[in-house]
């Protein structure tokens, strides 16, 4: 197994490969490969969705997937 913490600024659902598989600043463990990653509705964040290849990691060391709030249009 391996493991994804998905940092946000605040507490939201984190999507894996379309199902719910964990709340942000989690330690997640999930399979070995490439993942889709996001924080479902409503897209105010960004990027809109991350892809990680997910390898070689410990549960104390999880690899980092790091979303931002999305811009504001002016």
């Amino acid at each position: 197994m391996e493991y994804v913490v998905v940092k946000y600024y605040r507490k939201r659902n984190v999507f894996m490969d379309g199902h719910l598989v964990g709340k942000t600043g989690e330690t997640l463990m999930v399979q070995e490969g490439t993942h889709r990653f996001d924080l479902g509705q409503p897209i105010n964040y960004a990027p809109s969705f991350r892809k990680a290849q997910v390898t070689d990691t410990i549960a104390t060391e999880p690899m980092p997937i790091s979303f931002a709030p999305a811009e504001v249009a002016s």
